[in-house]
């Protein structure tokens, strides 16, 4: 057998030896730094600077290839030491130091992505303009200076927006804009930012007028941000913005809001209650409203269906005051709703007149989920009190039911019970305890013991018995 394949062996070798052999093919030794230069800086655009920078310890080949990066992101984070202290002068120097080393030797005739997020303070003052005159000289797309300082409340000392970005040669080649902590001041022959896609505006100081006249250039806008910025006076853009999806006010001291948005989708208001005039926005289908003011049932339903015809999804937040247990009466319909969150904060007063939020449901025909979040000092129903009921008022389409902060007080018990009677296709419905903030996405047990969540449960089941339909899933958390 052994011989048998020696002679087999020796055949094979003779075989290739007459041109019949097989050649192993080495594959070519491609090294990451032979691809092209974009596809180097894709690569590069996708890891953290520090990461790039590091990379010039793996070879000589590969010390200038950080050069290259056409994201540059500098924080405090990646440009700065764990042993400097943070807020200290030292720290501040050693984040200079650092972004203008990496400046200095970055090759790149156009960087992407340029943002400097670090606290302002005096001595960064004259560097920022420095990498301001950096990003011009770039043609950076998109910009980012997040200069909010760790303790900012009472400063007016922000970072004033040097002149050469203003310009034509600069704004023309902005697609994102974010600026967090600076003062704005258009110069007199301001062209606008006609290609800016995404606008962030936060702690800016500006005019109501000059933040007008920047807004309106900005003709292919789609996601507008402004956030505690203080106009004292009305916002107001009547020129259109025909591209705007996304729209957020939040935290600012205006008087008004009145926007030219056909094709907006999402709204964000957040802060005082004022005017919104959003008329032209047909499309709007999310608004989310937060409010620091106190609303009535009447000026809610009268204004926001008006405000908003045709949203779907609606989150309103705010301090209610209920000033009866009856439907209200109201011409004007959410025609489209249907998803309605409520978050509402009420006086203890105001417990027994929470079967009047079924006005919200009658106002909303097709209406298919509804979560309530309710935070209201009361305790449970005593059993002797009488349940008081409203006419029947179909809600043919509510399929989902939530509601949180449910201590089953006498008020909530006929809130409950209404939807339950009138809503003939629920398929779920939760009741919770504890109360849910959308703010803080978290629930509250505070005051709340086993005692008080079986009394809850007990009162809950006992007065839901023959009344909800046997195709509902009930949960009682």
């Amino acid at each position: 057998m052994e011989d048998n394949i020696r002679r087999r062996i020796k055949t094979a070798k003779s075989r290739n030896c007459h041109g019949n052999s097989i050649f192993k093919k080495s594959r070519p030794k491609l090294q990451i730094l032979d691809l092209p230069e974009d596809v180097l800086c894709t690569i590069l655009s996708a890891l953290p600077l520090k990461d790039v920078v590091r990379t010039s310890v793996l070879s000589s080949k590969w010390r200038s290839v950080h050069k290259i990066n056409p994201k540059l992101r500098f924080d405090s984070m990646t440009m700065c030491s764990s042993s400097s202290t943070h807020g200290s002068d030292q720290y501040t120097q050693e984040f200079i130091r650092n972004v203008n080393a990496v400046l200095q030797q970055h090759k790149g005739n156009f960087v992407e992505h340029f943002e400097i997020k670090f606290g302002l303070n005096g001595e960064l003052v004259i560097h920022l303009d420095n990498w301001v005159g950096f990003v011009v000289a770039s043609h950076v797309k998109n910009l980012a200076l997040d200069l909010i300082p760790a303790n900012f409340r009472g400063r007016n000392d922000r970072y004033l927006l040097p002149s050469e970005l203003l310009k034509k040669e600069s704004t023309s080649c902005l697609r994102n804009l974010q600026l967090s902590f600076v003062s704005i001041k258009l110069p007199a022959q301001f062209s606008g930012f006609p290609n800016i896609r995404k606008l962030d505006l936060q702690s800016v100081d500006v005019t109501f007028k000059d933040l007008e006249d920047m807004v309106s250039s900005c003709s292919n806008l789609e996601w507008l941000s402004i956030v505690r910025c203080h106009l004292d006076d009305e916002l107001k853009i009547d020129l259109p913005l025909p591209r705007l999806l996304y729209l957020c006010v939040a935290y600012c001291r205006i008087t008004r809001i009145k926007f030219n948005a056909m094709k907006l989708k999402t709204f964000d208001c957040r802060g005082g209650r004022y005017p919104i005039d959003l008329i032209q926005s047909l499309e709007l289908k999310d608004a989310n409203l937060h409010y620091f003011d106190s609303i009535t049932l009447e000026n809610t339903l009268t204004t926001l269906p008006t405000v908003l015809p045709s949203v779907e999804s609606l989150n309103l937040r705010a301090t209610a005051t209920l000033k009866t247990p009856t439907l209200l009466e109201s011409p004007c319909k959410f025609s489209q709703l249907k998803y309605l969150q409520l978050e509402l904060y009420m006086v203890h007063e105001d417990a027994c007149n929470i079967l009047s939020l079924a006005s919200f449901l009658r106002a909303s025909p097709l209406l298919e989920k509804f979560e309530l979040h309710i935070c209201v000092c009361s305790v449970a129903h005593f059993s002797w009190l009488p349940i008081r009921s409203l006419p029947l008022c179909p809600h043919n389409h509510l399929k989902k039911l939530y509601i949180t902060g449910f201590t089953a007080c006498t008020g909530q018990l006929e809130f409950l019970i209404h939807i339950v009677e009138n809503a003939p296709v629920l398929e779920v419905l939760t009741l919770d305890p504890a109360f849910k903030s959308d703010k803080e996405n978290v629930r509250s047990y505070e005051g709340q013991t086993d005692v008080f969540f079986s009394r809850v449960r007990e009162i809950s089941r006992r007065h839901l018995s023959g009344r909800i339909s046997p195709a509902t899933e009930l949960y009682i958390l």
